[in-house]
């Protein structure tokens, strides 16, 4: 097992943050999408199915994506945040 050094630390968060802001965007529509996909789902599964086990697990189901796209488009909004002050920071 290797020994994790402040050095090879610095490195990987250096490359994980200088990643081109087009490819961590990709990553941001495609959490927004899911996270919008998950919202109506729950929204046409409350307004077109009769309440039943059927609807409610429907409903489950478009709110683990939701959740899902959600918590995977709020990860790239900070990398691009993250990113953009590590540019501005590194440039000076």
């Amino acid at each position: 097992m290797q020994k994790i050094t402040w050095p090879a630390v610095k490195e990987l968060l250096s490359k994980h943050y200088s990643a081109p802001l087009s490819q961590v965007f990709k990553q941001f529509r495609t959490g927004a999408t899911f996270f919008a996909v998950g919202l109506i789902i729950i929204y046409l599964a409350n307004s077109t199915l009769p309440p039943s086990t059927k609807q409610e697990i429907i409903v489950l189901l478009g709110l683990f994506i939701a959740i899902g796209g959600f918590i995977v488009a709020m990860l790239a909004h900070i990398r691009m945040l993250i990113a953009r002050l590590y540019r501005f920071f590194r440039s000076k």
